[in-house]
């Protein structure tokens, strides 16, 4: 019998040995490559997850989906990963993975902001009910933008502003070309020198129609609805606090938009009662100590006024154009003295990371802050030892992906920086953003770009998904519950959904 020979190799300074065990019947290499990939398996954010016989069942369907689905895409010669996420929506909508994760209960979404989460062209026939309603006709100033909406009472409408009703009637082809304005896009057609001004500009176009009373509550029922109808079962909101107004009372207190939200959510708990809302009290980056210092204040205020309602504070605008959140120590320093002063914690749930560039040190000021979850944190790859803080002090990041690649963070999704946080433990969630803003609503189309660039079996899916119930801002009751309702609606999905897939 001959003798197996052992070949020594040098790779990268590591040894391999080439044999066969004999206790296994694999070569040493093999063996080698078996526990590189257990070890590797082991880091992953979602190595705790074990799947059931049905969930199993169902994963390998879904991956045929997949399969079936690149497969059809490269057939048609669809440019599938140079495409942007407006030019393959139709191809979307389309697809049967689509169909099944539209079905797919969710959890909750952890980041979206107040003024992104309805759809634009509800907004416009909405909006066009109010004879008190009018739209800016003419070229931007100072002041006011083309497209810009707003309600003005009757003989006190400035100089530029006409009828959006009469608009409307007046001119066909008005109504797409105001969706079009309040739609941001990333295709060969829709080229902006400055991404954020255009963003920019999406918001300035309604921040006008969100403080008039009856507008703001048909508002907030129609995306909540729509994020019901998506299965979203718990909701986070960046939220611009202003004084809600209307022409018989004048302006209401501040904490009106709070009771009034409060009041929707009664009312829509009545047919969904797994519904629930928190607010994250938000600010600009681009203001300063004193400002920040105050609005500071005003969130403990509510916060105590409202204690399962205001459940943090942010800072948000763009971060190359913002301070960086080092610039508000000061400001961060007050929050012991607001936490003694009225009783309450606020904890910080900051964009951190929104960025490309490695000069963006924003992710590094969050570690040592009381700051529970991080928006973003694309850059936070660049920055190795404190992703592995992030990872050890469990904060969450809470990730964005659509918004990522529409805002020119991530041409290729396929390459997004979530993947590298995903394999390496760092816990993460799937979130829209500002989907009204990027022409959908729901989670549904985030979620499919996970599952079809990302590669993401079942159980990374279900992980994300109950991350986004684990790392909310819900107390410990309602977190109990909340897990309860989501763990009966994913049984009901993948029981459901390996027979309609048999």
């Amino acid at each position: 019998m001959m003798k197996k020979y052992l070949i020594y190799i040098s790779l990268l300074g590591a040894p391999l040995f080439w044999g066969q065990s004999k206790v296994t019947g694999k070569s040493a290499y093999e063996q080698s490559l078996a526990l590189s990939e257990k070890e590797n398996e082991a880091m992953a954010f979602d190595a705790n997850v074990r799947l059931t016989d049905a969930e199993i069942a169902l994963d390998k369907k879904i991956f045929q989906l997949r399969k079936q689905f690149l497969s059809d895409t490269e057939a048609k010669k669809i440019s599938l990963y140079s495409s942007s996420f407006n030019e393959l929506k139709p191809l979307i909508e389309s697809s049967k993975l689509f169909e099944l994760l539209h079905g797919m209960p969710k959890g909750g979404l952890l980041h979206t902001h107040s003024g992104g989460i309805t759809d634009v062209k509800w907004v416009i026939s909405a909006a066009r009910k109010y004879q008190e309603c009018y739209v800016y006709d003419q070229k931007d100033n100072d002041q006011f933008i083309f497209g810009q909406l707003a309600f003005f009472e009757k003989g006190k409408v400035p100089a530029g502003f006409v009828s959006l009703d009469k608009k409307l009637a007046s001119d066909p082809g008005f109504e797409k070309e105001l969706q079009d304005l309040l739609t941001l896009k990333r295709d060969n057609l829709c080229s902006y020198t400055d991404y954020w001004i255009e963003f920019e500009k999406r918001f300035k176009r309604i921040n006008l129609l969100l403080p008039y009373r009856p507008f703001f509550k048909e508002y907030y029922l129609k995306g909540f609805q729509d994020l019901i109808k998506d299965k979203v079962q718990h909701v986070e909101i960046r939220y611009i606090f202003d004084e809600l107004y209307d022409f018989q009372h004048g302006k209401y207190p501040l904490k009106t938009s709070v009771t009034d939200l409060q009041d929707i959510i009664k009312e829509i708990q009545k047919t969904d009662p797994q519904f629930t809302l928190k607010l994250i009290y938000s600010s600009f980056k681009f203001l300063d100590n004193e400002s920040i210092g105050k609005q500071l204040e005003t969130a403990f205020e509510l916060k105590k006024e409202f204690p399962d309602m205001i459940s943090g504070f942010d800072l948000v605008a763009d971060e190359a154009a913002g301070h960086h959140i080092s610039f508000f120590e000061k400001s961060w320093a007050k929050m012991n003295e607001f936490n003694k002063k009225y009783g309450v914690e606020i904890p910080l749930f900051l964009h951190a990371g929104e960025s490309n560039s490695a000069l963006n040190k924003n992710v590094l000021d969050v570690v040592p802050l009381n700051n529970k979850r991080i928006g973003h944190g694309l850059n936070l790859i660049y920055f190795p030892k404190t992703m592995e803080q992030i990872r050890k002090q469990n904060k969450l990041v809470e990730v964005s992906p659509i918004s990522n690649q529409i805002l020119g963070y991530v041409s290729d999704l396929r390459n997004h920086p979530a993947r590298v946080l995903l394999s390496n433990g760092v816990q993460c969630s799937i979130n829209s953003d500002d989907p009204s803003v990027y022409g959908y609503t729901g989670l549904s189309y985030d979620f499919w770009v996970t599952q079809v660039y990302w590669e993401l079996d079942l159980k990374a899916i279900k992980k994300l998904v109950f991350n986004s119930i684990d790392y909310s801002s819900l107390n410990e009751t309602e977190k109990k519950k909340a897990v309860a309702y989501l763990d009966l609606q994913w049984n009901n999905f993948v029981q459901k959904t390996n027979q309609s897939l048999k």
